[in-house]
């Protein structure tokens, strides 16, 4: 898919027209217009602009080949940073809802490790569980399910970024598969 018809796919599932994003952007609907059918490209500003509302990586809407769940938005952060909350909230919490307050619905998420038949095999005859203890060591980030916009996105927090898969798959059901993982949407709920 080329850059203009990913801007004109972005454009319309978000129910904007030509001239509403022209206004968002501050350039002209000729040239939105001009994008969305291969006649120019934006510059390097409002490439960074669209990719901002749009919430795509740059290299999303510049390569021509890969899909939109290939690309990871990227923000570093320093979880630090974060004062400790108070209850039942953690820092990873805080650093979801400050990146996305226009959000609908955000989700905590449970990832698994998807195993191979071998793992499984080992898992159930050794120490049932072990294989997941072992993931959870090597990956503790938290990982949200954030509804914007009718989009949904993977967001995996960890100490030192925010990383943003668009998701382009059946959510529907209490779990569902991404990757090398299966997440489960827990009860928890922050928005």
């Amino acid at each position: 898919m080329l850059s203009g018809e990913k801007i004109q796919r972005l454009r319309t599932e978000q129910n904007l027209s030509q001239k509403e994003l022209a206004e968002k952007l501050e350039v002209s609907r000729q040239a939105i217009a001009k994008w969305e059918t291969n006649r120019g490209i934006p510059d390097i500003e409002n490439l960074k602009r669209i990719a901002q509302l749009f919430n795509v990586s740059i290299d999303y809407l510049v390569y021509e080949e890969e899909s939109i769940q290939d690309y990871v938005m990227k923000i570093p952060i320093d979880i630090e940073q974060y004062p400790m909350p108070k209850g039942n909230a953690v820092r990873e919490d805080q650093v979801v809802l400050e990146n996305y307050p226009n959000a609908q619905v955000i989700r905590e998420l449970y990832r698994q490790k998807k195993m191979t038949n071998k793992e499984k095999m080992v898992d159930f005859l050794l120490i049932p569980g072990l294989h997941e203890v072992e993931d959870h060591w090597r990956d503790p980030s938290r990982y949200y399910l954030v509804e914007e916009k009718g989009i949904n996105y993977l967001v995996n927090v960890t100490k030192s970024e925010l990383l943003t898969r668009r998701l382009d798959i059946d959510i529907s059901e209490k779990f569902f598969e991404f990757a090398d993982d299966r997440f489960m949407k827990t009860r928890r709920k922050l928005k």
